[in-house]
């Protein structure tokens, strides 16, 4: 039996096979990809990249098929959210999944400067990737721009990523009581969020354990304006 709201060390691939089909309508998924590592070799990948070449990396073939089960699982119409890089994006790994159709991109803006042989990357882009039925009914905040500028603290972990946006994805794909998936969690910055807008969580990782929660986050704010907007629609379609 999987804890469900409970974050926990282990694989992703064995949580999503222990997940009953259509048990979800939302799942986050950051894979460990080691191609700007192994292929693109920047040359300073042990100075200033040795937290991420430290977590254990996925095999194509080892993301492909989390992709098929995390399809598995969705509910008809829900999303799955992939985290890619500028190379990954490129190399269009998303596409070897045709049970699943990207109907749209978001660029997140870490304000950070990072490496590229061409441009220096500057954060990382989000597939939405719907099962279908496809339909734009699903999705319920159409505020969301898409490009979203958000600092995070990767002392905290490596692979961290911005609370405020996955608040805001939460609430637009989301109803309080939902079960939230997150497979590869890292941070576990998905649970935190999930959680403070009363939604379930089941995730692991196979790597870290979670990093506290500060009591007064982006998260947190992020998380009340959700909470508002939603309360608003509510009384406008009373």
């Amino acid at each position: 039996m999987l804890d469900i709201s409970h974050a926990e060390r282990g694989d992703a691939l064995q949580l999503l096979r222990g997940l009953t089909s259509g048990c979800t309508p939302l799942v986050f998924f950051d894979p460990q990809y080691r191609g700007v590592l192994d292929k693109l070799k920047f040359g300073n990948e042990g100075a200033r990249q040795k937290g991420r070449a430290q977590l254990p990396a996925m095999t194509d073939d080892y993301i492909d098929e989390c992709c098929r089960e995390a399809a598995r699982i969705l509910a008809p119409s829900g999303y799955l959210l992939r985290w890619t890089d500028t190379f990954h994006l490129c190399e269009g790994d998303h596409l070897h999944i045709d049970v699943l159709k990207c109907v749209d991109l978001l660029a997140w803006d870490s304000l950070r400067i990072g490496m590229g042989k061409r441009t220096r990357r500057r954060g990382d882009y989000l597939l939405v990737l719907q099962k279908p039925p496809i339909t734009a009914t699903t999705w319920k905040d159409h505020g969301i721009p898409s490009r979203w500028p958000e600092k995070v603290d990767r002392k905290l972990h490596p692979h961290i990523k911005p609370a405020g946006l996955i608040a805001r994805l939460i609430g637009a794909v989301t109803s309080p009581g939902d079960l939230v998936v997150d497979p590869a969690a890292g941070s576990f910055v998905v649970k935190h969020v999930a959680l403070e807008l009363g939604r379930r969580f089941v995730g692991c990782d196979i790597a870290v354990a979670p990093i506290p929660h500060p009591r007064r986050s982006v998260a947190g704010e992020e998380s009340a304006r959700v909470m508002q907007r939603l309360s608003a629609s509510r009384t406008e379609a009373a």
